[in-house]
């Protein structure tokens, strides 16, 4: 019996190759990246997209590259996933970024790999133009997202999977809300307070959080500002209004944002 259980493992680990220095998740990757002192690469993927998977498979087969950097897979599907690529300024998949180990960007670009000489070895057959790079001697192409996240109310926003995302049409990724939101609650201990407010977004970017605030002004909601936390070592940005002394002033503040095409939520400011 367990001469077949060890065969078995051992054809398990023999169907399922693995990649040097991968790291399945994108803080167990930095975290390496951190303490080797290697570059870290993050390859931003999604379900279903043979170009991604041509993509990632091109880089596997690169002689140098995977035992270059500390590597992790993001999946741009998922809440998390779009808060990072946000962070860095992309907006759709296949896309790469190459980090140092304290975190600055060395190189970014989407479409498919570029081998370790540089040369591209798999595009998109969509892409038009070319790998954007971050050298300060060459022209840089920054792509820009406005992506908009907003979270139900939960202590931790990284563990919300199933956030509501607000999204732009093409370019931007935006969805109006049509609907009125049902009235949120919060303790009677919270509204005698005065310590209710507003979320009205959730950024890995604070040029497209301060956007946000700035939209929201034009639209007549002068009482919103941006506050940066720190989850996990990465920085993130909240748009985020002026306390409410009651409860059904936030209702009627949520309501109003809802007829403008902003979702928001309602938040205890002492936990943010």
């Amino acid at each position: 019996m367990n001469l077949s259980l060890l065969s078995l493992l051992i054809l398990l680990n023999l169907g399922t190759p693995r990649t040097p220095n991968f790291y399945p998740t994108y803080i167990a990757a930095k975290e390496a990246s951190k303490n080797a002192k290697k570059d870290m690469l993050i390859f931003f993927s999604k379900s279903s997209c043979s170009v991604c998977d041509e993509g990632w498979s091109a880089f596997e087969k690169d002689p140098i590259s995977p035992k270059l950097y500390i590597s992790t897979i993001v999946d741009v599907e998922d809440f998390d996933g779009m808060v990072i690529m946000d962070k860095y300024q992309l907006n759709k998949a296949p896309s790469w970024v190459i980090l140092t180990y304290d975190g600055k960007v060395l190189d970014k670009w989407e479409g498919g790999w570029r081998d370790s000489s540089g040369k591209t070895s798999l595009l998109s057959k969509e892409e038009t133009k070319k790998p954007v790079q971050l050298e300060v001697a060459k022209p840089v192409v920054t792509p820009t997202t406005t992506t908009s996240v907003s979270t139900p109310t939960v202590k931790t926003e990284m563990a919300a999977m199933s956030a509501p995302v607000v999204v732009n049409p093409t370019p931007k990724m935006e969805t109006t809300v049509k609907t009125t939101p049902p009235p949120a609650t919060i303790a009677t201990a919270e509204v005698a307070s005065g310590n209710i407010v507003l979320q009205a977004g959730y950024f890995g970017s604070e040029a497209n959080a301060q956007k946000l605030v700035d939209e929201l002004k034009v639209k007549g909601f002068i009482n919103y500002s941006m506050k940066s936390t720190v989850q996990n070592g990465t920085t993130f940005y909240r748009v985020i209004s002026k306390p409410f002394s009651s409860e059904a002033d936030a209702n009627m503040e949520i309501q109003s944002l809802a007829g403008s095409g902003v979702k928001a939520t309602m938040k205890n400011k002492n936990e943010l």
